[in-house]
């Protein structure tokens, strides 16, 4: 349920069932009420003095199967007792519902943005900053790594044992045959789907990808070819680029959905918002700005930020992850 966190979420679908829809506040309103209600008659205390963590957990311990640890409980707690004063009213309890769910109506309005500007359905190499997207609405991301590419390499060299760029069903079931025996009934059936409307009786590397990424462009399907290759070669390093192209564009995009004044520009919040969008932390995105504001301005350009980009970006984030390591291992054990 988006901002509606994981406890929250239990607690309106235990005590009142089936959710009202994210736009409908006079329901959701009803549903505040109820769920309210039912987290004080669980502790029998009096529903117009608020609830307190006490009741709160004790709800969570009787009621709902699993419970929820008092870490979470401690954490739902806080976010609903505005005040600070130990107790959560019904109108406190009902405003920060309200406002997550503004808060999710608003990312998808965004979503639905950005489905205009961004390709909704591509192949991208793994080292794409967007691949935490996947599976929203806005975005329909295959995530393919390198290391998986070259394995797929691997095995089609097994299978054209004679060097020519081509497979045919014999060097299939010999395959198969070796190191997967329970799918030699359905041979036949796998050759035909690889093999597609052509039916020369062998396939090629490329036949091979795109049966297995259907929804991979002739782009794509050239960048996870150059992908399989040895890491020294020129494909290899083109297939680099052509992963960096189009990290760049669909960035571009959430730069324009941003940029509502067509100004060219966004403003800290913005950018900020836009670097999160794309996968990054806020402190990287924080990082960004500040190494783009150089004018003081209050704001980063485009132009301004695609020159950094194609210069900076990949040891910007290397010294970003090495940090991350650094304190990870300073860290102490314990609860942070």
């Amino acid at each position: 349920m988006g901002t509606l966190n994981k406890e929250l979420q239990c607690l309106f679908e235990h005590a009142v069932g089936k959710l009202p829809k994210y736009d409908d506040e006079d329901s959701w309103r009803e549903a505040c009420r109820k769920a309210f209600g039912a987290v004080a008659r669980a502790s029998n205390c009096c529903s117009a003095a608020g609830i307190t963590w006490a009741d709160l957990y004790n709800y969570f311990s009787k009621e709902v199967e699993g419970g929820a640890s008092a870490k979470a409980v401690d954490a739902l707690f806080k976010s609903l007792d505005r005040s600070c004063n130990g107790y959560v009213s019904l109108q406190e309890f009902t405003e920060v519902v309200l406002q997550r769910l503004s808060t999710i109506r608003e990312e998808k309005e965004l979503e639905a943005r950005l489905a205009e500007r961004v390709p909704r359905i591509h192949v991208v190499p793994g080292s794409n900053r967007l691949n935490f997207l996947v599976g929203t609405e806005a975005f329909r991301v295959q995530v393919v790594t390198r290391p998986w590419v070259r394995s797929l390499g691997g095995v089609w060299a097994e299978m054209d044992s004679d060097r020519d760029g081509r497979v045919g069903i014999a060097d299939l079931r010999r395959y198969f045959t070796r190191t997967q025996p329970g799918l030699l009934p359905f041979l036949t059936s796998i050759f035909r789907a690889i093999e597609g409307k052509h039916r020369t009786g062998t396939v090629t590397f490329q036949q091979f990808l795109k049966a297995l990424y259907p929804e991979a462009s002739a782009a794509d399907l050239r960048t996870l070819q150059a992908m399989s290759a040895d890491p020294a070669s020129k494909a290899a390093a083109a297939a680099d680029a052509a992963a960096n192209d189009k990290l760049l564009a669909e960035i571009k995009g959430v730069f324009l959905v941003f940029d509502d004044d067509h100004s060219g520009e966004l403003d800290q919040e913005e950018f900020i918002s836009a670097m999160e969008l794309t996968g990054h932390t806020k402190e990287e995105a924080e990082g960004m700005f500040r190494i783009l504001n150089t004018d003081r301005n209050g704001s980063v350009s485009w132009d301004g930020f695609c020159s950094w980009y194609t210069s900076s970006y990949s040891r910007f984030m290397e010294d970003a992850q090495r940090r991350v390591l650094a304190e990870s291992e300073e860290a102490p054990l314990g609860y942070s």
